[in-house]
C-alpha cells in the first residue's frame, strides 16, 4: 500500500512538472493540461515497461544485446505515440495554427527525451529504494544471525547479574513492573522489559501475547488460543495470533 502511495505521488509530481513546463512555453495552462493528460499515459507505460520488463528480464540477466534492441524498439514506439499526441494536440488544441504549438510539443525528439528522462528517473528511484531495502534486509539477517548464535543472556535480578542459558528458557511472562523468566531449572525475576528481551533472544522465541514470550522449541501442544509448555497452558492473544500460530506451526 505504501509503495503504491509513493508511486502515485511520483506521477502527480511528474504531471505537475510537465504541465508547468508546457504551460510556460505555450502560455496556456489549459492547453498544457489537456496535452499533459494525453502525454502522461505514454510516459507511465514506457516507464513501467522499461523498469518492470526490460530491466529485470534482459539487463539483470546480462542479455545486453536484447536489452539494447528492445530498448531501441521501445524508444521508436514511444516517439511514435508522442508524435500522434503532438498531432492530436495540433489539430484539437490549436485549431490547426502551427504558430500556437508549444516548441516542446512540436519537437517529437524532444518529447521522446522527456519521456525517457522520466523513465530513467523512475528507474533511479526504484534502484535507490531497492538498495535501501536490501541494506535493511542484510542488516536484519545479520542481527538475526547474531541472535541465533546467542547461548546465554545476562539480566539483573535481586541486584545481581544473573546468567541464563537460552536453551533452558521455557517462556517469559510480563507481570506489572517486572518480568518472570521461567527456565527448566527455576524462575528468575528481573526488571527487564519483555519487549527488550524479545529483541535480544533468538528468533525461535515467539510473542504469543502482550504478556508472554515463549520458546517454540519447548511447546508440547497448541490450540487456537493457547500453547502448552510443561503442562502450563499459556494464552495466545488476538493481536499476535496469526503470526504466532504461523511461526509455531
Amino acid at each position: 500500500m505504501i509503495k503504491h502511495y509513493r508511486q502515485v505521488i511520483f506521477w502527480v509530481v511528474v504531471f505537475l512538472f510537465l504541465n508547468l513546463l508546457f504551460g510556460l512555453k505555450w502560455s496556456s495552462y489549459l492547453d498544457s493540461f489537456y496535452f499533459t493528460c494525453m502525454l502522461l499515459p505514454v510516459a507511465i507505460a514506457t516507464s513501467y515497461f522499461f523498469n518492470l520488463f526490460l530491466v529485470p528480464r534482459y539487463l539483470q540477466t546480462k542479455k545486453h544485446f536484447w536489452f539494447i534492441l528492445y530498448t531501441f524498439y521501445t524508444v521508436i514506439a514511444s516517439v511514435f505515440l508522442s508524435g500522434l499526441i503532438a498531432m492530436v494536440s495540433f489539430v484539437f488544441l490549436t485549431d490547426f495554427n502551427w504558430n500556437r504549438m508549444s516548441p516542446v510539443a512540436g519537437d517529437i525528439l524532444q518529447l521522446g527525451v522527456i519521456i525517457y528522462f522520466i523513465a530513467i528517473l523512475f528507474s533511479f528511484i526504484r534502484v535507490y529504494r531497492s538498495s535501501l531495502e536490501s541494506d535493511t534486509k542484510i542488516a536484519a539477517l545479520e542481527e538475526a544471525k547474531q541472535r541465533n548464535l546467542l547461548q546465554t543472556i545476562t539480566v539483573r535480578s535481586n541486584r545481581e547479574a544473573v546468567s541464563i542459558l537460552v536453551d533452558d528458557i521455557l517462556y517469559v511472562e510480563s507481570l506489572a513492573d517486572y518480568v518472570k523468566i521461567t527456565t527448566a531449572t527455576g524462575v528468575v525475576i528481573t526488571k527487564e522489559k519483555i519487549s527488550g528481551l524479545e529483541k535480544v533472544l533468538p528468533e525461535w522465541f515467539v510473542r504469543t501475547h502482550r504478556s508472554y514470550l515463549v520458546n517454540k522449541n519447548k511447546i508440547e501442544a497448541f490450540g487456537y488460543d493457547y500453547v502448552k509448555i510443561q503442562d502450563q497452558q499459556l494464552p495466545v492473544g488476538r493481536k499476535y495470533k496469526k503470526e504466532a500460530l504461523e511461526r509455531i506451526g
